[in-house]
């Protein structure tokens, strides 16, 4: 990639690779246009213009652009959190029906137990809710081995906002350059550029590896595995 890359990578000691869910430590089930859909729907249903919306917004770029208008519009914090609470338990109902289903990515529970043994720490951060990611972590094994687990319920504003990556790396009380983030969509790649933080994009899920490279993915790998393979390269455990 940029110098960016070439510093983070010369000049920082990794110490904690914060993963994605969807698509990247779970084969990717969610009824994700079903969900952008009924998002735009919802609030298209309160009042927001239909043509405010672009076919390309995601749920959290249609959620911060209803945001803005409701409230520019004269709609109250209050009202406003009321929309989010009802708009939250429609997302809640896609995520719960997903979650009959979980499947983990190949090799999950050994690339993370790999980099832990190494030293280590490790995060998820996902714009699931808290809900469904209990009820995942109740049907793998995946519970235990995370040092947090942080859904958009415990983020102040969900991917592709920054402030999940920042939060996370702050409870790790470990730097920026100190922390990878790995994810599968292009959301994941944007919170990580406006984190400050480098992102690795695994080609298991939404989009493939040019458009993980042209999102800023400074490496693009081809499945979990790689990703234990790649730190163990970066911290020169494999000398």
């Amino acid at each position: 990639m940029g110098p960016l890359w070439h510093s983070l990578r010369c000049h920082s000691m990794l110490k904690a690779v914060v993963f994605d869910l969807d698509g990247t430590l779970t084969v990717l089930n969610l009824p994700l246009e079903a969900m952008r859909r009924d998002t735009k729907a919802y609030f298209i249903s309160k009042g927001v213009p239909t043509d405010l919306f672009e076919p390309a917004d995601g749920i959290s770029s249609s959620t911060t652009k209803a945001r803005e208008y409701l409230l520019s519009s004269g709609i109250s914090p209050d009202g406003w959190k009321k929309h989010e609470s009802e708009m939250d338990a429609i997302l809640d109902k896609h995520e719960a029906s997903a979650t009959k289903q979980v499947i983990l990515m190949e090799d999950t529970i050994e690339v993370i137990k790999g980099i832990k043994d190494i030293g280590l720490k490790t995060a998820i951060l996902t714009n699931n809710g808290r809900g469904s990611v209990n009820a995942i972590l109740e049907q793998t094994k995946l519970g235990g081995l995370f040092d947090i687990i942080q859904t958009r319920h415990e983020s102040p504003r969900a991917k592709p906002f920054p402030d999940g990556l920042l939060k996370i790396v702050a409870r790790l009380d470990v730097e920026r350059n100190e922390a990878i983030y790995v994810g599968d969509a292009g959301i994941d790649a944007v919170a990580a550029k406006r984190a400050g933080i480098e992102f690795w994009g695994v080609t298991t899920g939404e989009i493939d590896c040019e458009s993980l490279r042209r999102a800023g993915a400074s490496l693009t790998l081809e499945s979990l595995s790689r990703v234990l393979a790649e730190v163990r390269i970066r911290i020169g455990a494999d000398k």
